[in-house]
């Protein structure tokens, strides 16, 4: 009994919540635990066929006229595969193959009391101005088009002159693939559609093994960016060419008082990740999709949404004997390798892990409210990045404490969103900003304004636009906090630790980009005295919305790699 705490307690809180009479609601597709608000997530079914089928979360905030997603392909997708895919369906399969936290098997730990128009056939391509227009259809509420050219200034001029909004940030990166010989799939949205109307795309490619071209990704990510990956197949899925990395469960620290419960999981993966170089996914689960495709079939409900979810997802789970997940935590300055994922070996992957009631030494069923309090540091649950450190905050009027980022020469602190949707600062790049003060969105757009003209980051910081999204570059010493307004609007602040930061920690650096990552703004960065650990700069700490480029958008670009012929 005492294992099934945290399901009972979610059960009861979603039928505490459910606006809905429970009898309508279809299981599979009703309250479930709380998934990563802020992560990308990517589904990818294989076919027998040898065709591989992929459906990506949307997201954007911003102005509809403005919104552009692109996407490089290995191949033209099949015209008749083009459509939208119910969100729910993917939100639902995302929360039942995650991770699940059981109660630590020890007797001595008490448990807490909780109060209650379908698309037409291609011709081939068509010619238009040295662009080959294979596909252009109106799929739900986008204006869908896939296009292929050799001169990516030609692709450029042939996305701006039919609407895409395109800056000249994108050029470079368009040009990356371009010479791989890649196509594009662009959408936007139509003009009667509106930024509500974004739903999850869907597509079929005739052969390939899943990627992600993340390179392009990395003019619009978040830092820290979660990346959730889905695949169908005939057995386990891993990375090819980036490394697994593995979780050690005796490091989840967790708070016994809070609910939901909340755990350090993203924030041990973002650590691992950085300490495997800025690559590398975490197996969160893999096993048979038997047991998840009966509870979808068994969902019996009235309601629309959930009988669309029910007939989008079990058709790709019955097609498929397996389903891996994979996770990752990246920042822009990390999307330097496309990852590739292929067949594996290896066992079973389950996805419940077991809570450790000591981590360090830190009894971390505590006993009572302040104490537990003791025993989990804000810093346990904090990612400030490969160059950052975190250290602690007191907040005035006897709040709790919080976590704050020290971040190394070169970097800037930013306000994100973790995981549960908080505010959370992590420390971002410099030259990962491709769209500053005096640009043009688009070449006959105005000259972009200051966002830091407004900004204060307080007498010890200095502010810096980030794609347009004011940061805070602190002074040695110093610590930024992220909140967010009453307004929804980003706040970032430079204060004093309760832990001094030690100042060798000034004498690191982020390592330089590679060739093949053109960054957007020149930064004069000087040596590092000494070379920086290899862990990244949060070894030692004791324990949205893609903001900028002008509202323009490449949300998460998925690709599907051609199979190499033995």
């Amino acid at each position: 009994m005492r294992k099934l705490w945290a399901a009972t307690v979610m059960a009861a809180a979603a039928l505490a919540t459910a606006p809905r009479p429970a009898e309508a609601c279809g299981g599979f597709f009703c309250g479930r635990q709380p998934v990563d608000q802020t992560a990308e997530r990517i589904l990818f079914a294989t076919n027998q066929d040898g065709s591989v089928t992929m459906v990506t979360q949307i997201q954007y905030a911003g102005a509809a006229p403005d919104f552009a997603w692109v996407v490089p392909l290995a191949e033209v997708p099949a015209a008749d595969s083009l459509a939208v895919f119910p969100q729910l369906a993917l939100t639902a399969l995302d929360a039942a193959t995650g991770p699940q936290f059981q109660w630590p098997d020890d007797p001595s730990c008490d448990l807490p009391v909780f109060a209650g128009a379908g698309p037409t056939a291609s011709d081939g391509g068509v010619d238009d101005g040295g662009v080959t227009v294979h596909l252009r259809e109106e799929v739900g509420p986008y204006d869908v088009a896939v296009i292929e050219s050799t001169d990516p200034a030609a692709l450029v001029d042939w996305l701006r002159g039919n609407g895409f909004r395109v800056n000249d940030a994108m050029a470079p990166y368009i040009r990356i693939y371009t010479s791989e010989g890649m196509k594009f799939l662009a959408l936007r949205l139509q003009p009667d559609a509106e930024v509500s109307d974004i739903q999850p795309f869907r597509f079929t490619l005739p052969s390939g093994s899943p990627s992600i071209p993340i390179r392009l990704t990395a003019i619009a990510a978040e830092p820290e960016m979660g990346i959730t990956v889905m695949i169908l197949g005939d057995r386990r899925y891993g990375p090819a060419n980036w490394p697994d990395v593995e979780i050690d469960d005796d490091k989840i620290v967790w708070r016994l008082y809070d609910w939901p419960l909340q755990t350090n999981w993203t924030a041990l993966v973002a650590r691992g990740v950085d300490e495997a170089g800025g690559r590398g996914f975490v197996t969160e689960m893999s096993g048979p999709t038997a047991g998840i495709a009966e509870q979808v079939r068994n969902t019996m409900s009235s309601d629309e949404a959930q009988v669309e979810a029910r007939d989008a997802l079990l058709p790709l789970l019955e097609g498929n004997a397996t389903i891996t997940r994979l996770y990752t935590r990246l920042s822009p300055e990390e999307m330097t390798v496309d990852p590739i994922f292929r067949r594996t070996d290896g066992p079973d992957v389950s996805n419940v892990r077991v809570l450790p009631r000591y981590v360090e030494g830190r009894d971390m069923c505590g006993g009572a409210p302040n104490a537990e309090s003791a025993a989990a540091s804000p810093c346990d649950f904090a990612a400030c990045g490969a160059g950052g450190l975190c250290r602690v905050v007191e907040v005035a009027g006897g709040a709790q404490p919080v976590a704050a980022c020290a971040c190394v020469p070169g970097t800037t602190a930013r306000t994100t969103f973790d995981p549960s949707g908080q505010p959370m600062v992590t420390c971002q790049d410099l030259r990962m900003s491709f769209l500053n003060p005096g640009d043009r969105a688009l070449p006959d757009a105005p000259p972009l304004a200051d966002p830091c003209a407004t900004f204060d980051c307080g007498p010890n910081g200095e502010c810096v636009p980030m794609n347009m999204t004011p940061t805070c570059r602190c002074s040695a010493g110093h610590v930024a906090v992220g909140a967010i307004a009453a307004d929804g609007s980003r706040e970032t602040t430079c204060v004093l630790p309760d832990e001094p930061v030690p100042a060798s920690f000034y004498d690191r650096r982020v390592p330089p980009l590679p060739d093949s990552l053109p960054g957007g703004r020149p930064v004069d960065v000087p040596p590092p005295a000494v070379q920086a650990a290899s862990g990244g700069c949060n070894a030692g700490s004791g324990a949205g919305s893609a903001g900028g480029l002008g509202g323009a958008l490449l949300g998460l670009l998925l690709a599907v790699r051609r199979r190499r012929r033995s």
